[in-house]
């Protein structure tokens, strides 16, 4: 099964106290995530076999989870024999960028240049390196855009 991208608008409630992908799904979620990334695909009783080893936890709970995020579509399902294998519909670092995305286009449509400004002040808090990294990065897209100006 190859993952394909599929391209949707998700609502994110970001958690600010959690890390990484925690901040956007919950726990399990997240877990159950991450073994799918690993393995590609997996049936329900794989994800609760791996799970079962680090905590107690029921079939019937993976097994709507699982679901749960098959409805969100973070996971497709395709029916093999009596069971269904699940497999992500995105990459880890597909999923991450597409989050980060949605984050950031709505603090700044919805606070616009405060946002920037906060932002600046929080790497620059940080590290003083991923400020001359913002920098670098923000030449590089102006000069792509330059070049796509003067390309068309």
């Amino acid at each position: 099964m190859a993952i394909r991208k599929k391209k949707t608008s998700r609502l994110v409630n970001l958690k600010p106290s959690k890390k990484g992908v925690r901040q956007v799904l919950g726990d399990l979620e997240t877990d159950i995530m991450e073994i799918l990334w690993r393995k590609n695909q997996a049936s329900v009783r794989e994800v609760h076999e791996t799970l079962a080893k680090e905590r107690n936890i029921a079939y019937t709970t993976v097994m709507t989870v699982m679901s749960r995020l098959a409805e969100k579509g973070l996971l497709r399902r395709e029916q093999q024999g009596r069971a269904y294998l699940y497999a992500p519909t995105q990459t880890r670092d597909e999923f991450c960028s597409e989050t980060i995305s949605t984050v950031v286009q709505g603090l700044i449509g919805g606070f616009g240049e405060p946002v920037l400004s906060q932002f600046v002040d929080s790497v620059s808090a940080q590290d003083a390196d991923q400020l001359d990294e913002l920098v670098r990065l923000i030449e590089a897209k102006k000069k792509e855009a330059e070049r796509s100006a003067t390309s068309h």
